[in-house]
């Protein structure tokens, strides 16, 4: 492999748009001008795009050979042109405006219990229980508008006082499929983020459709209740993604605390589920389910000036803090 292992993050300075980045220790590189070095000293390879995430994800496999080597090319030279120390830039999420969003309902047995015993199941006798062999993958979409950066100020909606955290692994699509099977699904990902399927408990049951049980929307969709990031970690730098811990703490204290290996159904057999229904397109995202853990558990639930902090492990940490909406 050519070069150290990198990330990739999209930042933002003050008054200024997007811009993607490699990310190497606490130094931001922005890509376009370490790019323009690399093709300046004569280097064949060239990126597709340099502007955005999702410019890369649209052709990641012949891209993520061509970051590589631009990464290897920096180190050679000693050279690290426009860096910016992390601490000085606004994170936003990697991918600022996938196609769709995947999310995995009940996928870890522990979270299949806390949610039965909250009342947050199908009537019994129908419910899903945690048994693999009997059932498939349960995804739902949430609005990719949704999408918030890894530190930013999350609004608990007007009304609302049941908003609830959910630690979760999220996986990028970077190569188009239809019908793809599991076994194949890695090659379809790109990398993988830290991400919370922040939700509002209030709406996600109705009351008024009791026959109809979850509303997704209201339930899951509210601004800023996808922060993810910090950074995309490429797949070639996550050795094992099936052993990494998902940790989550508020104000300090440690609510969840699960690993992948965990998952009732893999990544992978979420990808494939998925693709039998329609094409997966790059840029894509799954959020692959939570742990056990979630304040709906213990009827414990987010307030105006609480700190949540979701880690996956080797994958980055995000640091939201709830606050009001304004009236």
């Amino acid at each position: 492999m050519n070069g150290s292992p990198f990330k990739l993050a999209t930042f933002a300075r003050p008054g200024a748009g997007p811009f993607v980045a490699i990310v190497l220790g606490d130094d931001a590189v922005e890509l376009a001008p370490a790019h323009a070095a690399y093709r300046a000293a004569g280097r064949r390879g060239a990126l597709t795009a340099t502007d955005s995430m999702l410019g890369l994800l649209e052709s990641w496999d012949a891209n993520f050979p061509v970051l590589q080597e631009i990464v290897a090319f920096l180190e050679q030279e000693g050279r690290k042109p426009g860096a910016e120390k992390l601490a000085s830039l606004r994170v936003l999420p990697p991918v600022i405006r996938p196609g769709k969003m995947f999310y995995a309902a009940q996928n870890f047995q522990e979270h299949v219990d806390e949610m039965i015993r909250a009342g947050i199941s199908a009537t019994p006798g129908a419910r899903f229980t945690g048994e693999k062999s009997t059932t498939r993958p349960y995804l739902f979409l949430k609005a990719p508008s949704c999408l918030a950066g890894a530190f930013d100020e999350i609004e608990i909606p007007l009304g609302m006082t049941k908003i609830d955290w959910e630690a979760e692994i999220a996986v990028a699509i970077g190569r188009r499929g239809k019908r793809i099977k599991a076994e194949r699904a890695l090659e379809h990902v790109a990398g993988f983020m830290t991400t919370n399927d922040v939700s509002c408990r209030d709406l996600q049951v109705r009351a008024d459709r009791p026959a109809l049980r979850s509303d997704w929307l209201g339930g899951k969709s509210h601004d800023k209740f996808a922060p993810m990031g910090p950074f995309l970690v490429p797949r070639a730098f996550v050795p094992d993604h099936m052993n990494l811990f998902i940790r989550l703490t508020v104000n300090g204290e440690v609510k969840q605390n699960g690993n992948t290996s965990q998952f009732i159904f893999t990544p992978e057999e979420q990808i494939e589920y998925a693709s039998h229904v329609l094409t997966l397109e790059t840029g894509d995202i799954f959020s692959c389910g939570t742990c056990g853990g979630v304040g709906m558990g213990t009827n414990t639930f987010l307030k105006p000036g609480d700190v949540m902090e979701t880690e996956v492990e080797s994958l980055g940490l995000m640091r939201n803090r709830f606050v009001a909406e304004a009236g």
